[in-house]
């Protein structure tokens, strides 16, 4: 089947109108998945950093937040602040510890003050893990 010469170059404009729509989806997905991930791991943080504190509280020395970062490989890199009341913990009571980042974006695609939009990036997460001291 020969095309007429009115149809030519028709599939380079429907690309140009459908490409962009389609990077925006895929820069969707991308940004999404990232912070699932990361949300996902600083919950994992928290929690981990809380059985530590429990378990671990009448020692001297104790460092929660190496042992909640040591527990979330995938938060390297990211500014994460780690607060926990393990200084408290006594048997009985419980130990909460909260991991808190400011997620920054990874394509820049939607950033505050991208298309002079406010944005939604960088987004404020945080991840809390709660247990019991002593057991």
């Amino acid at each position: 089947m020969k095309s007429s010469r009115k149809e030519k170059g028709a599939v380079a404009v429907e690309m140009a109108i459908v490409l962009p729509l389609l990077l925006l989806i895929l820069l969707g997905i991308i940004e999404f998945g990232r912070a699932y991930n990361v949300q996902v791991s600083l919950t994992q943080a928290a929690r981990e950093g809380a059985r530590y504190a429990a378990i671990h509280h009448a020692e001297s020395g104790l460092n929660v937040q190496a042992a909640a970062l040591a527990a979330a490989p995938a938060l390297s890199g990211l500014p994460v602040t780690v607060t926990d009341n393990a200084s408290s913990c006594s048997a009985g009571s419980n130990v909460q510890v909260t991991t808190k980042v400011a997620l920054p974006s990874l394509t820049g695609f939607l950033d505050a003050g991208f298309f002079g939009a406010s944005g939604i990036f960088p987004l404020s997460m945080t991840g809390v893990g709660v247990m019991r001291c002593g057991g």
